[in-house]
């Protein structure tokens, strides 16, 4: 059977040429911030109840992708690895084989070791010295922006991921 990743974040400029299937998770919230003042030069999903984030579903028939992908998101130190359902955005049944619509997907969330060193600190800087920064990043997708900006061409492949 095969295995599926969510690739919300860098993997979307990776591997969006061959992976065109647009997927959409509930209670995870994408968060990234270009300062340099804050270290997030990379998007990462935070718990959040009432958010969803589109990405990428990127199908693995072998495991080689989901192994490959543990080591480049430095799994288990920096990310865990968690099952959770996601949803197809668009039309795609035919693109699965024997149209068998996956109903889960892996996705790779900050570990617990990173969450709480990291993020925690560098979350309350941001709301100490520089609360609008905080704000926009909350409030904005600035990967999905960044992604227009340097990608162009992905509004016309992956339209669904804007929307």
């Amino acid at each position: 059977m095969d295995t599926y990743v969510f690739g919300y974040g860098t993997l979307i400029p990776k591997h969006y040429r061959e992976h065109k299937i647009v997927a959409e998770v509930k209670g995870f919230k994408r968060v990234y911030h270009p300062g340099e003042d804050y270290g997030l030069w990379y998007p990462f999903v935070i718990s959040k109840a009432d958010a969803t984030c589109r990405g990428l579903l990127i199908r693995d028939p072998d495991g080689s992708f989901l192994a490959a992908t543990d080591t480049y998101e430095g799994y288990p130190d920096l990310y865990d690895r968690v099952e959770i359902p996601v949803s197809i955005i668009g039309n795609h049944g035919s693109l699965f084989p024997d149209g068998q619509v996956p109903t889960k997907a892996w996705i790779y969330v900050p570990s617990t070791k990173t969450s709480s060193l990291t993020l925690d600190r560098i979350f309350k800087q941001m709301k100490k010295h520089d609360k609008d920064a905080y704000k926009e990043m909350m409030e904005r997708d600035l990967w999905l922006e960044k992604m227009q900006k340097d990608y162009p061409e992905i509004i016309e492949i992956l339209p669904a991921l804007f929307e």
